[in-house]
């Protein structure tokens, strides 16, 4: 997509032309009007072209400054592109045109001169003053003449001609009425003007000089079916019969335009932020929740309660919903969905902890399911046999089936290979990576040195490793100490496995740490260690990194990812001396003062920023599927479409544009 626009002074009128493959028709409409319109501005909206037109346009930018080009890659229909236009436009008035020149250039300057105190203007070639100097066929009179009586039947719009291509309104009755119109294809002047007579605007009809320009790509019998499918839609979208609206367009699919300043997003997810053994994929979710909020989207969480924890929070603006416990969650949340959250909401999050809470089965709603890592060793390592069998056959069999429609995205490439090993997700698998806060930065560094682990304290994270492999540490460097930071069932186990080889002197069980202690203990730490049997990703030792920390872990999924070895931290080879690695950080201080630059360096890379509109674009590629959406997702306007399969990509992206 491009945009440029060289006008000094604000335009006084804005005219978008909307063009399809029109190499042969635009060059001698857009010399007229860039004449005739000197004053204003020429929005040209390449609309999917395969032709030349492209060029024609650019040729004609170069000789007049008030021509403004948008590309848009893939056809979006007439009205997708004739609304990137209005987003665009500058004018007071703004006017749209065919690009064949049959609206002569002084006709549309006269039409946009004549709104006056009104809100908008309609050309019309069929009420007395008229007139057409050439006559389009008799078959598409005739078509023409029966979709009006359609139009006045259905809809009550006294308009003689609701589909000639010259319209004028003013800016401000259009930022009415745009949200609520989503017609994209040729019917989406009824749409707008069926709009404005709701809100009881004042757009009459006027009298016009058309000429028929032979050459239209329009095909008048599949035409006049997708527009008959769409004032059908349009006529039971303002009815009672609304409802039967997501039916009609999966049988007739009229690739609607749905316009919306924000997202309403629900995570489902097993713990929300202040659950006492809140970890990486809460972190992952709420920070991205948080700027949502802010970007101007609702958002809400439902997860299940632990003791203390009230049903219903707010916790940044997130509305938090707790039902069930640890054992009950995955039964409660489809209860309370369908009481309390259906059809409250544009996409589910369904967030994977293991096993993701089979949200297809009772929401229609589009959604993205987010997987964090394969469980199936965790599974077979940690739980007796049959329950280890039973989940793994749910994740790598159950999964797959109940989820074959849903868009999935996880947070690390190595995640994505397994989960395409075991059949999860496919090729369309998106990729979202972990952010981290800019509140991070490096500070003072302990006097003595320092080993933090961080996170939750489960079997699987193999803490009991680091122990053993700090004892051996502290008979190298005595002064050595060891905070270890967060809760989890493995607590007891661990506390007596540090009384149980004498460390109780050099081992500080940190508990839960809010942002501030968390922040400072990755601060002072001189290395941050993970021994993990796998991890999505290694968001801790990101984190680390940005207060200039380097990292180290085996050489296991997910972390290998998020540390560059030798240059953020070390890579130790599954069974290999972790205690020298730690020792070699601690005692060389020119390594350490390298990995620690090497650190700050890879951190820059991320942030919860970046990853929250990555996270955006993907539950985008979940919600288009039979429309088009134009969103604002932070305070920039997007236009997505559907383009093939379990795809949808950003056609036109306003961060650049004016509106």
């Amino acid at each position: 997509m491009s945009a440029t626009a060289t006008l000094e002074r604000p335009p006084r009128f804005s005219v978008i032309v909307p063009a399809h493959n029109e190499q042969d028709r635009i060059g001698k409409t857009l010399e007229e009007y860039a004449g005739v319109f000197a004053d204003s501005e020429i929005i040209v909206v390449l609309n999917g072209c395969t032709d030349a037109t492209r060029t024609v346009v650019d040729e004609l930018r170069e000789r007049y400054a008030n021509l403004l080009a948008v590309d848009i890659p893939h056809p979006v229909g007439k009205g997708g592109a004739v609304r990137a236009g209005f987003v665009m436009a500058r004018a007071d008035v703004v006017g749209y045109v065919d690009a064949d020149g049959s609206t002569p250039a002084r006709e549309m300057r006269r039409l946009c001169e004549a709104v006056g105190e009104g809100d908008g203007v309609v050309a019309s070639r069929w009420v007395p003053g008229s007139h057409v100097a050439i006559r389009q066929p008799w078959a598409r009179r005739f078509a023409s003449r029966n979709f009006n009586l359609i139009v006045r039947l259905l809809f009550g719009l006294n308009y003689c001609d609701t589909q000639c291509g010259a319209k004028v309104f003013r800016r401000g009755a259009l930022e009415r009425v745009m949200r609520d119109v989503e017609t994209a294809n040729l019917a989406f002047d009824v749409d707008l003007l069926y709009a404005m007579k709701r809100l009881r605007m004042r757009v009459r009809e006027e009298p016009t000089y058309w000429i028929d320009v032979q050459g239209s790509r329009v095909r008048l019998f599949s035409a006049s079916l997708h527009m008959f499918a769409a004032i059908v839609r349009l006529r039971l979208r303002h009815s009672f019969l609304d409802f039967v609206v997501p039916t009609f367009d999966r049988m007739f699919p009229t690739k609607p335009i749905r316009l919306r300043h924000h997202l309403r997003i629900l995570v489902v997810n097993w713990r929300d932020p202040n659950h006492p053994q809140a970890g990486g994929a809460e972190t992952y979710l709420f920070e991205q929740a948080k700027r949502w909020v802010r970007w101007g989207h609702q958002v809400e969480w439902l997860s299940g309660g632990f003791a203390g924890g009230a049903p219903r929070d707010r916790i940044d603006d997130v509305s938090i919903r707790r039902v069930g416990n640890a054992m009950t969650v995955y039964a409660a949340v489809p209860f309370t969905y369908l009481r309390e959250f259906r059809d409250r909401f544009d996409v589910v999050l369904d967030s994977s902890n293991g096993i993701p809470f089979f949200t297809p089965l009772f929401s229609m709603k589009p959604k993205i399911c987010v997987v964090y890592h394969v469980h199936r060793e965790v599974f077979k390592n940690h739980l007796p046999r049959w329950l280890a069998y039973a989940l793994a056959w749910c994740e790598e069999k159950l999964v797959p089936l109940v989820y074959r429609n849903v868009h999935f995205v996880t947070i690390s490439d190595d995640t994505r290979e397994e989960m395409r090993r075991v059949g999860i997700g496919g090729e369309g698998t998106g990729l979202v990576r972990c952010g981290v806060d800019g509140g991070l930065v490096p500070g003072e560094k302990a006097p003595v040195p320092t080993v933090l682990y961080l996170g939750r304290l489960k079997a699987y994270k193999r803490v009991d490793r680091l122990i053993e492999a700090f004892a051996a540490v502290r008979q190298r460097v005595p002064a050595a100490v060891l905070h270890i930071a967060g809760t989890g069932d493995a607590l007891e186990h661990l506390r007596e496995l540090v009384a149980r080889l004498h460390l109780d002197g050099s081992v500080t069980f940190e508990g839960f740490v809010d942002d501030e202690r968390k922040r400072e203990l990755l601060q002072r730490a001189w290395v941050t260690v993970s021994l993990s049997e796998m991890e999505g990703w290694g968001i801790t030792a990101i984190e680390g990194n940005a207060c200039g920390t380097p990292a180290i872990a085996h050489d296991v999924p997910g972390l290998r990812e998020a540390i560059v070895h030798d240059r953020s931290g070390l890579i130790v080879p599954e069974g290999g001396d972790v205690a020298s690695a730690i020792v070699t950080v601690l005692t060389d201080d020119v390594l350490r003062r390298r990995l620690e630059h090497g650190a700050l360096a890879r951190a820059a890379r991320f942030s919860w920023d970046q990853t929250a509109r990555e996270m955006l674009t993907e539950m985008m590629r979940a919600i288009v599927g039979l429309d088009f959406r134009a969103v604002d997702l932070d305070g920039r306007w997007t236009l997505y479409g559907a383009l093939a399969a379990n795809d949808a990509s950003s056609l036109v992206d306003t961060r650049s544009l004016r509106g």
